[in-house]
């Protein structure tokens, strides 16, 4: 298993964000979100397939933003 770090969690709670239409006041809800999403235990939502494909894009971006960032270090 990949290990992620803050940095990893506070850009997946920012997709959630943006995918909740911009919603404040939903911070911790967003974040634990991301947490799940992360470990794998994502929720799919019956809402639509949209918000599952933002999802996935949105831990696909995690994934290339923490590996440039190591490649960086």
């Amino acid at each position: 298993m990949k290990n992620y770090n803050e940095n990893d969690i506070r850009v997946a709670a920012y997709f959630n964000w943006l995918n909740s239409g911009c919603q404040n006041g939903n911070d911790l809800q967003n974040w634990n979100l991301a947490l799940q999403q992360i470990a794998g235990n994502g929720t799919t939502s019956k809402k639509s397939s949209k918000s599952t494909t933002s999802k996935a894009a949105a831990i696909k971006t995690i994934s290339k933003t923490s590996a440039s960032s190591k490649k960086k270090k």
